[in-house]
């Protein structure tokens, strides 16, 4: 198991051997190692990890065991502060920025992350450069090129926005004073995607894999 900082760790490592085959050499000694632990932000949590002692074979996980009530929360990001407000998303958190018609929404391999308002930003600007680097045709290329800019204004200042996250478990936040927060109904939770994972920027642009 990758090593994990001594303070955060709540209990013994676990090893578990399992029936099962191995998915890379079909061999039997699969073992599910667990560690249990205390995450600032997310709460509790274990980092799983399944190993072959055949082939090498190494899967690493991380699940949150808390769960809240489902809640959306957001805020107008109109200062430079706002900016370096603090943004924890979890892995079945879907963040949104309306004004771009932009989601990055969960899937099986979701990852659970703490960063800040203008990094988030900087992961829809990195795709759509990725997706204007592929572009066939030079009306995509300009599509994308203005929505890349746009993000950049935002990145640096010039243009406000609104960030909102919207997690069923209630394990996602924003860090700040002027963030709102209201529960999510039963309705609005079960809409949430939670079965594939990709960002996606504006309605006429494509889906891309995260």
């Amino acid at each position: 198991m990758d090593a994990v900082p001594s303070d955060l760790v709540r209990g013994p490592v676990r090893d578990v051997r399992l029936d099962g085959a191995c998915p890379a050499c079909d061999g039997p000694s699969l073992i599910l190692r667990s560690l249990p632990l205390e995450l600032p932000y997310l709460g509790e949590a274990i980092q799983t990890v399944l190993l072959c002692a055949s082939c090498g074979y190494r899967n690493t996980d991380l699940l949150l065991t808390r769960r809240g009530e489902p809640r959306r929360v957001s805020l107008r990001v109109s200062a430079r502060e706002h900016r370096n407000a603090r943004v924890v998303r979890s892995t079945s958190g879907t963040i949104r920025v309306p004004e771009l018609g932009a989601s990055i929404e969960p899937g099986p391999r979701a990852e659970a992350f703490v960063s800040n308002v203008e990094a988030v930003l900087r992961r829809f600007f990195d795709v759509v450069r990725g997706q204007e680097a592929v572009a066939e045709g030079p009306g995509r290329r300009r599509e994308l090129a203005r929505v890349r800019e746009r993000i950049q204004r935002m990145i640096d200042g010039p243009e406000a926005f609104t960030l909102v996250l919207e997690d069923p478990s209630g394990n996602s936040d924003i860090l700040h004073p002027d963030t709102a927060r209201v529960a999510l109904s039963r309705e609005e939770a079960a809409k949430l995607r939670a079965s594939e994972a990709f960002i996606d920027v504006g309605k006429k642009l494509d889906d891309r894999p995260v």
